[in-house]
């Protein structure tokens, strides 16, 4: 119930179609049916002429269940009326365009260019037969307008048909296998000023040449001609400069009205297209402006150029020219929403790619931190490990073979787990190669890593306390990391003679590891540092990482610490 109550009738429309089509074809019959002729030429019985009116109005029940044989019915009326009312063109006659609008948007594609020719073989025959004892320029015309009606309504329907298809996010570009109008479609998006111009420019050389012909004598040809080339020129501005175009179109009304109040310009086509113009390029309330002004001149132009006649001429040129100026605003106001929607879409599509690169960016960027992590473990402890090895293999070879020979074979062990290591982490690099690498270290590989450095000559104490609990597998590969960090800058820093603890307290909540040596600590970090301190600041962030805390600096006494804590739960 919180909807607009146009978006409520809407849905209803929607969901009823046929009896929205019923009501609509029952009201254009009450409004239609009691006008007996327009074409002030009557004389018919009223009985035909409701009879006809009826039988025009009847078919639109069925304008979208069953558009082809409504039209049919519909032709077949319109032959009739023609053969019995050949001097009265009904009101009624407004079904025409209206089934030509339902042929093209619901019934099939051969059906709505049949529908648009016959319409418009219909407009001739209608000027021809209903306007035969009226001057040519009254039948030129109004058959003209009918023409444009028609046209107009098949225009509608068309973009009734495609509006399903008009969520194409993206702009294709002119491409040599596309067909020709698409091409031609193209080229005009890309080119506005310039189609505009041209279009202009013929308009101009077909009607003002009609404007020269014999119905315009003396001061009157030159003022058609010149009122001409004001109503048409500024079409071309018609998207560029659209409120002020339709400004001077407006004022070449005003004074046709004054200056040639007898003769109707071709060139008042230009009217229609400003509207059209506005309703789709023109701020909104330019587009109301002129929907206003287009029927206020309609009326004007009704009552001065076709109100000689009866009163029924007069409602029914109004009535035609109103209907012409409302169905070109309604294209333009679709021409609105679909530039609208393009550009919306357009503008989402923008958004959605600026973000994919940013996530792109940021995942590159963690990838890079994550390998740098993991290299810089494996590079810097296992390099430590081997200098350490190598240092005490050196100086027991000379007195100890013995311990020389394990100490080569503790560098070798370690440089091949640095090679495994290494090809494990490079492995991930790799794509689509279907290998399977060996499973991450975890919280109990931390015993083996302790005899490993213990092998490499440094006294290093484990001390557990508490239940082991589960842990996710980040969690405890960082935990591992950590240590092993920690351990490599007790090999780096700690000195000769030092001595390490490693105590992992498996508390309720979180692991906290400790690792501390008794030996030099932070002044050898300060006087041998590598310039970088990546193995701190990786510890760091895979504690953070994990929802953990980490902290290091130097023991009191002497000697370093590392405290950390990495909660049980998952990442936060």
């Amino acid at each position: 119930m919180d909807q607009p109550l146009l978006e409520r009738v809407a849905a209803w429309t929607r969901r009823r179609p046929f009896e929205v089509d019923v009501l609509l074809a029952c009201l254009v019959a009450l409004v239609t049916v009691p006008v007996p002729g327009l074409s002030g030429m009557g004389g018919s019985s009223p009985a035909a002429t409701v009879l006809l009116g009826l039988a025009l109005c009847a078919p639109l029940a069925w304008r979208r269940r069953r558009p082809v044989h409504a039209a049919a019915v519909l032709v077949l009326v319109c032959l009739l009326q023609l053969r019995l009312l050949p001097g009265e063109l009904l009101l009624a006659d407004v079904a025409v365009p209206m089934t030509v609008y339902a042929l093209t948007a619901y019934g099939p594609r051969w059906a709505g260019r049949a529908g648009l020719v016959t319409g418009l073989l219909g407009a001739v025959l209608a000027g021809a037969t209903f306007f035969a004892g009226s001057s040519p320029t009254v039948v030129v015309t109004t058959t003209a307008l009918l023409g444009v009606l028609v046209v107009a309504a098949w225009a509608l329907g068309s973009l009734r048909r495609s509006r399903p298809q008009d969520a194409e996010p993206a702009r294709v570009p002119v491409a040599a296998d596309q067909p020709l109008l698409e091409r031609a479609a193209t080229w005009s998006r890309q080119h506005p000023f310039g189609v505009d111009t041209v279009l202009a420019g013929i308009a101009v050389l077909v009607l003002v040449s009609v404007s020269t012909d014999s119905t315009y004598s003396g001061s009157s040809a030159a003022a058609a001609v010149l009122l001409s080339l004001v109503l048409l020129v500024p079409l071309a501005w018609r998207r560029r400069r659209p409120v002020r175009a339709a400004a001077v179109v407006i004022a070449a009304g005003l004074l046709q009205l004054v200056l040639l109040p007898g003769y109707f310009l071709p060139a008042n086509i230009a009217a229609p297209v400003m509207v059209y113009a506005l309703a789709a390029y023109a701020p909104r309330w330019a587009s109301r402006a002129g929907l206003a002004v287009g029927l206020l001149g309609a009326v004007l132009a009704s009552a001065v150029y076709f109100g000689g006649g009866t009163w029924y001429g007069f409602v029914f040129a109004a009535g035609v020219i109103g209907v012409l100026v409302v169905a070109c605003w309604a294209l333009g106001d679709l021409r609105r929403a679909r530039l609208q929607q393009v550009a919306g879409l357009e503008e989402r599509a923008r958004l959605l790619e600026l973000e994919r690169e940013q996530e792109m960016r940021l995942a590159a960027s963690t990838e890079r931190a994550r390998i740098a992590r993991e290299m810089h473990d494996v590079v810097a402890h296992s390099l430590s490990v081997v200098i350490a090895q190598a240092d005490g293999g050196r100086y027991a070879g000379q007195t100890d073979p013995a311990a020389a020979t394990g100490a080569l074979e503790a560098i070798s062990a370690t440089g091949r787990q640095a090679l495994t290591d290494m090809r494990t982490l490079l492995g991930v690099l790799r794509e689509g190669d279907g290998q399977e690498y060996a499973p991450q270290p975890d919280v109990a590989s931390i015993d083996q890593l302790v005899a490993d450095v213990r092998a490499s000559g440094l006294a290093v104490d484990l001390v557990v306390a508490g239940t082991p609990q589960p842990m996710p597998a980040g969690a405890q590969l960082a935990a591992y990391r950590i240590v092993q960090e920690s351990l490599t800058n007790v090999l780096k820093h700690a000195g000769p003679a030092g001595r390490a603890w490693v105590r992992l307290h498996w508390r309720p909540d979180a692991l906290e590891l400790a690792v501390l040596d008794d030996g030099r600590g932070a002044s050898a970090a300060i006087a041998e540092s590598d310039g970088q301190g990546q193995g701190l600041l990786g510890m760091r962030e895979r504690a953070a990482l994990h929802g953990g805390t980490l902290a290091a600096g130097p023991r009191t006494g002497g000697g370093f610490g590392v405290h950390a804590a990495l909660p049980y739960g998952p990442s936060r």
